[in-house]
C-alpha cells in the first residue's frame, strides 16, 4: 500500500512539474521556476526513497531485480539529468522534452509491476549486472539523443525560418545539440553492444530460452543497424553534421522501443522464463516450509 502512494507521488510530482514547463511558454514567473524545480526535487527524493525500499525488500537479487525496477531505474536517472540541467542552464526547456519519457516510463512500470522478478541466479550474476545495467544506460542515452535530435529539428527550423526567439521556450545552440547527439550516437552503440554481447554469454551459461526467440533476433537487427549507423556516421563526412546525424538517433530510438516492446509485451519467453523460474523456485520454497522471494519483494 505504502509503495503504490510513494508511486503515485513521485508520478504526480513529474507530472505537475511537466505541466509548469509547459506554462513557461505562456507565463513569465520566477515562481514558476522555483516551483517546477520544486516539485521535481520532491517527486526524485520519493522515487529514490520507492527505489531504495524495493531494493532492500528483495533477497539475494542483483541491483536491477525485475521490469518494473529496470523501468523506474531508467525514469530515475532521466529525471536527475533534468533537475541538474535545471540548475546549471535554468533557462532551456529540456523538461518539456525529457519529462514526457519519464512520465512513459513510470506507466510501464506500472504496469510491469505484477510481472514476476527476474530469477535471482541470473540476476545477481556478474553477465546478468553487466546485462541489465549495460542495456540500462544504453537505453538512458539513446533517449537522451532521441530528446537532443528533435530539439536540433526544431532549432534548426526555427532559425532556418528566422523565427523570433520566445523567452519562456529556448533551446541549446545548433553546436552544442550536433555534439551531443553524436556523442550519443557512439556512447549508446558501445554500451547497447555491451549488454547485448553480456547477454549471449548468460544465455549460453543457463540456456533460459531459445535462440529463435524474438527477442535475440530483434536484438541482433538492433546490434547490427548500430553499428552501421556508427560507421555511417565516422566514414560519411556529412553525416557527422546537421540534421543527418539528428536523425540516426531518433532512429536508434525507435529501433530500441521497438525491442523493449517485443521484450515487455511480445510474445518472446525473455520476460516470462523469470517469472516460470520463480513459480518453480516458489513452489519449491513453500513444499519445504520456507517463505519464498517473491513474498518478501514488498
Amino acid at each position: 500500500m505504502l509503495s503504490g502512494i510513494t508511486l503515485l507521488i513521485f508520478a504526480a510530482s513529474y507530472a505537475i512539474t511537466l505541466g509548469l514547463e509547459i506554462a513557461r511558454i505562456f507565463v513569465r514567473a520566477r515562481s514558476r521556476a522555483v516551483l517546477s524545480l520544486g516539485f521535481a526535487v520532491l517527486g526524485l527524493a520519493a522515487h529514490t526513497f520507492y527505489l531504495v525500499g524495493e531494493q532492500q525488500g528483495v533477497i539475494q537479487s542483483g541491483p536491477i531485480s525485475s521490469w518494473h525496477q529496470w523501468c523506474l531505474m531508467a525514469a530515475w536517472v532521466l529525471v536527475s539529468l533534468y533537475v541538474i540541467a535545471a540548475f546549471s542552464q535554468p533557462g532551456t526547456s529540456l523538461g518539456l522534452f525529457l519529462l514526457p519519457l519519464v512520465l512513459l516510463l513510470v506507466g510501464v512500470a506500472y504496469l510491469m509491476d505484477r510481472v514476476a522478478p527476474f530469477s535471482t541466479t541470473t540476476s545477481a550474476e556478474t553477465w546478468g549486472v553487466i546485462h541489465g545495467t549495460a542495456l540500462l544506460a544504453g537505453t538512458v542515452i539513446v533517449m537522451l539523443g532521441f530528446v537532443t535530435g528533435i530539439m536540433y529539428l526544431i532549432q534548426s527550423y526555427r532559425l532556418k525560418h528566422k523565427m523570433l526567439s520566445t523567452e519562456g521556450f529556448k533551446l541549446p545552440s545548433l553546436e552544442w545539440l550536433e555534439m551531443t547527439n553524436r556523442r550519443a550516437l557512439v556512447i549508446s552503440t558501445c554500451l547497447l553492444a555491451g549488454g547485448l554481447f553480456a547477454g549471449i554469454l548468460l544465455k549460453l551459461n543457463h540456456n533460459s530460452f531459445p535462440w529463435t526467440d524474438p527477442v535475440i533476433w530483434s536484438s541482433a537487427i538492433l546490434f547490427l543497424w548500430l553499428v552501421a549507423a556508427m560507421i555511417f556516421e565516422l566514414v560519411y563526412r556529412p553525416a557527422r553534421r546537421g540534421q543527418k546525424v539528428a536523425y540516426l538517433t531518433m532512429a536508434n530510438f525507435m529501433f530500441l522501443a521497438l525491442v523493449l516492446g517485443l521484450i515487455l509485451f511480445g510474445p518472446s519467453q525473455h520476460a516470462r522464463n523469470s517469472e516460470t523460474t520463480t513459480e518453480k523456485d516458489d513452489t519449491s520454497q513453500v513444499s519445504q516450509g520456507v517463505d519464498s522471494p517473491r513474498s518478501l519483494i514488498r
